[in-house]
């Protein structure tokens, strides 16, 4: 039993064989394997963190789109609240400027329509 360890023979642990090339064959295997795994690891922590990135900006775009719109729709509230609120006088307004819209082309109208007299009708003021 001198120089066999576990029924090898020292000159077996030192030729490569079969069985030492499938060991040497794995470990590179596995060692590939390995590198692989980090390198899909790192790979998938990079593409997960611009997904983060990219979901963060959407929200942050569709917050500020919500705002936006809130905005708009506040505004468009206040001003039917103010012209509803001052109705009596808006509508009061518009009355007299139709009112001297009108008035001022019924004189602008009659003037022009007068018919053309002489010195003598206009002193007597129609009369003759």
């Amino acid at each position: 039993m001198s120089g066999e360890t576990n029924g090898m023979s020292d000159e077996r642990k030192k030729s490569d064989g079969p069985s030492g090339t499938v060991q040497r064959k794995t470990k590179e295997a596995a060692s590939a394997g390995t590198k692989s795994a980090g390198n899909a690891g790192r790979v998938a922590t990079k593409e997960a963190a611009a997904a983060g990135e990219r979901a963060r900006s959407s929200v942050e775009s569709g917050r500020q789109a919500a705002v936006a719109a809130t905005e708009h729709v506040a505004g468009a509230a206040v001003t039917t609240w103010k012209v509803v609120k001052k109705r009596k006088a808006i509508a009061a307004s518009v009355g007299a400027g139709l009112i001297g819209a009108v008035g001022a082309a019924f004189a602008a109208g009659r003037a022009t329509a007068k018919p053309r007299t002489g010195p003598l009708t206009r002193l007597v003021h129609g009369r003759i």
